[in-house]
């Protein structure tokens, strides 16, 4: 009660702390959502899949970059390229997905490949845009994007006028398309749109290679060609930057002036340039439109109307216009800049609004917090004052307590150790019950120790006595290795006598071990070990009939020696009797779970433990001696490791059982065991010997081979392992009652 009452106000410290952190996280907690907190606005995010890089999606990039603050929804854009990688795009457009966009806005680098990852968007609830490029299949929600067979006409247009012009002389012009990769719509598209205007007009020749979209391709397709002397009079490449391979290729053949190039794309810095310095003799503009790529976003998510095809209208630039519609998107690209530039600063400035707002927000709260949690100390120190005098109050009553204690403590205690230490001075004990007088008095000096720490809170004089069983301890723990040497020995002799059952005693208390001997030692032969790891190597070692064993120990407790000690084909079988202070119902199933036969808590009677000892090995003995021939375990009460070392067992002696010179010490190398372990284990489980057990299968593999067959008396003795005939037939009358002749008489 006096303890119970010196927790209360420690109990409402405590209490009260946790009150004050519990409302300290609560105000945090909210002070963190409310500073977190937006105006709730909806933000419609929009991925962007780009098949590559270059001057033309740049500008595509950062037109829908500028066009995300153009109108009243609150739209971020985000944009990744898979440069030319079908498989790198595949992964992007899943990326995306799995970010949380809301649309997907792709320009397929493949067709057919990107149909699939396009597809699985759409099952997933995610409108898909397509621009500039389409897939093969339907799975889109709207494309946007230039007309590709429109400018690959009006390419073609322009080309003829330019060849007409060149077919004085009566030469007929060669015309030379490069074409993209035909993988993609675009290549497909400008294909056919130039394909179609060229084949009405067959003054001129016409021809078309496959490339791909890079310089390099159509540096070497223009190069081979103009190689072959057939050189061409123009020569269309699908866009700008393949046009710059053509114009290479024209140089380093010094061709200039004579093939003349034509493209697709016009944009600054490259088509338009190109045509401004004479390298190309037209460009096709082809639209961007990255503007009307996000409204196109927009009224798909809001639920506006919108039409599914949407095309761009370009315009071809020629050297006479080339200067007005150059200066003209030059304009517009530096608006743009400036315009993706504002809105960049606009939005950090925004960005520094929330934060400082969030900090002015957070600073109110963190006030609010000082302002509680001041209240809650201050009241936690009221309660602290009021804990002390309650403590010092209590303190007065505990020592009054441990006074009265003492006294009542000591006085038996007294009335104990005097007659004890009386009886041990008079001598008048002798052999074992001095022993057990000297175990008597040992402990009552260490209870009288014990009670004198705890009385007088001498933890350092309590610590000192842990430090002397402890040594105690090692002592006792050399002591059983050499008691271990000694046994051996012993066990030879009495293996071949059979006088007494041995008993295998596991305690780390000197005095337990001393005083179970003396309970024991009259009835059994008796060994010790002081912990579970040396009585393990001492149970493979000597096989005892039983096992004692504490279940609190070191080095290797009760617990895990029995659980090692089952699952050890050597000592298996053997009986384990627990002793331990752990008493409860859960501690008990817990030393059953892990192989124990029986458990008995201290203190134990005495006569309870030699009763259960003789009842074990009284069930083993019997486990032993079935009424079945002893051939033939009773299974059914077997562990698994005694099964499966009886298998083993006979699968030996019917291996060699032919063998005359058989010896005990041969099968116990090929089962893994000594002449002791193997002598005891068979003894335990079959209540003969190894060698009575060899001798009686193989009497009764004999009566078996007279039964059922025609073999001589003589042949079947030698074949079952006996060395003359004569000595098998004695050996055969004493296990049936007949002679091995008459049996085969009577059958």
């Amino acid at each position: 009660m006096i303890t119970a009452l010196s927790r209360k106000p420690a109990m409402v410290i405590e209490r009260r702390i946790r009150i004050l952190f519990y409302c300290l996280f609560l105000l945090t907690a909210l002070a963190a959502m409310l500073a977190s907190c937006s105006n709730g606005e909806k933000v419609y995010k929009i991925g962007v899949s780009q098949c590559s890089k270059g001057r033309w999606r740049d500008k595509v990039n950062n037109e829908m970059l500028a066009a995300q603050h153009l109108y009243e929804q609150n739209v971020k854009v985000s944009i990744a390229s898979s440069d030319d990688d079908t498989q790198q795009q595949i992964n992007q457009i899943d990326s995306l997905v799995d970010s949380g966009i809301d649309l997907l806005v792709v320009a397929p680098n493949e067709a057919a490949p990107i149909a699939k990852a396009i597809a699985r968007v759409k099952e997933k609830g995610i409108p898909v845009i397509c621009f500039d490029r389409k897939i093969e299949t339907d799975d889109y929600t709207a494309f946007i994007g230039g007309n590709n067979v429109e400018a690959g006409k009006a390419v073609a247009v322009n080309a003829i006028d330019v060849a007409h012009s060149l077919m004085a002389g009566g030469h007929k012009p060669f015309v030379l398309e490069v074409t993209a990769a035909m993988s993609s719509t675009p290549a497909r598209e400008r294909h056919q749109g130039f394909e179609q205007t060229m084949k009405g007009h067959d003054e001129l020749e016409y021809e078309w290679r496959e490339g791909d979209w890079s310089s390099e391709e159509t540096y070497r397709i223009v190069a081979d060609q103009i190689k072959t002397g057939h050189l061409p009079d123009i020569v269309f490449c699908h866009n700008d930057g393949m046009a710059t391979g053509a114009y290479k290729a024209v140089v380093e053949t010094g061709t200039e002036g004579k093939v003349r190039i034509m493209g697709i794309d016009g944009m600054p810095g490259e088509g338009l340039d190109y045509v401004q310095f004479g390298h190309q003799i037209a460009t096709y503009v082809y639209p961007t439109g990255g503007e009307e790529i996000i409204r196109l976003a927009l009224d798909i998510l809001t639920g506006k109307p919108y039409e599914r095809e949407n095309t761009l209208q370009g315009i071809l630039v020629v050297p006479e216009n080339v200067w007005p519609v150059t200066t003209t998107t030059n304009e517009l690209l530096k608006q743009n800049e400036n315009l993706v530039t504002i809105q960049n600063k606009l939005e950090d400035y925004f960005g520094l609004y929330n934060v400082q707002g969030k900090i002015i927000l957070a600073c109110l709260f963190a006030m609010l917090l000082l302002a509680v949690a001041l209240l809650l100390i201050w009241r936690a120190v009221r309660q602290t004052r009021k804990a002390n005098r309650r403590i010092q109050a209590m303190h007065d009553e505990q020592t009054a307590f441990y006074t009265n204690a003492r006294h009542q403590l000591r006085t038996p205690l007294t009335l104990v150790a005097g007659p004890v230490k009386q009886i041990q001075e008079a001598h008048v004990l002798k052999g074992e019950w001095q022993e057990i007088m000297d175990i008597v008095s040992r402990n009552v000096a260490q209870l009288e120790t014990v009670v004198s720490d705890v009385l007088n809170f001498k933890m350092g004089e309590a610590q000192t006595v842990v430090d002397d069983e402890t040594v105690e301890s090692v002592m006792a723990q050399k002591s059983s290795e050499e008691n271990l040497k000694e046994t051996r020995l012993a066990l030879m002799k009495q293996d071949d006598t059979e006088e007494l059952s041995n008993v295998l005693i596991v305690d780390d208390n000197a005095d337990m071990r001393r005083y179970l001997r003396t309970l024991l030692a009259d009835k059994f032969y008796v060994l010790e070990a002081p912990d579970g790891q040396s009585g393990l190597k001492l149970a493979r070692e000597c096989v005892p009939d039983i096992v004692v064993s504490d279940v609190m120990m070191p080095v290797m407790d009760g617990l895990q020696f029995c659980k090692k000690l089952k699952e050890d084909g050597v000592t298996s079988h053997i009986p384990v009797i627990l002793l331990t202070a752990r008493s409860t119902d859960s501690q008990q199933m817990e030393g059953y779970e892990h192989g124990a036969d029986a458990y008995l808590t201290k203190p134990f009677n005495a006569q309870l433990l030699v009763a259960r000892i003789y009842n074990l090995l009284k069930n083993r003995q019997q486990l032993g001696h079935p009424a079945e021939a002893k051939t033939e375990e009773p299974k059914s009460l077997l562990s698994t490791q005694d099964k499966l070392f009886f298998d083993t067992l006979k699968e030996v002696f019917l291996r060699n059982m032919s063998n005359p010179e058989l010896k005990m010490d041969d099968l116990g190398d090929e089962l893994g065991m000594s002449r002791v372990q193997l002598y005891r284990k068979v003894k335990a489980l079959t209540g003969i010997s190894p060698v009575e057990l060899l001798r009686e299968m193989r009497l009764q593999r004999a009566h078996t081979l007279i039964n059922t067959t025609t073999k001589s008396i003589s042949e079947i003795a030698y074949e079952v392992g006996f060395h003359t005939p004569s000595y098998f037939s004695n050996c055969f009358k004493k296990q049936f009652g007949q002679y091995p002749t008459e049996l085969r008489e009577n059958n």
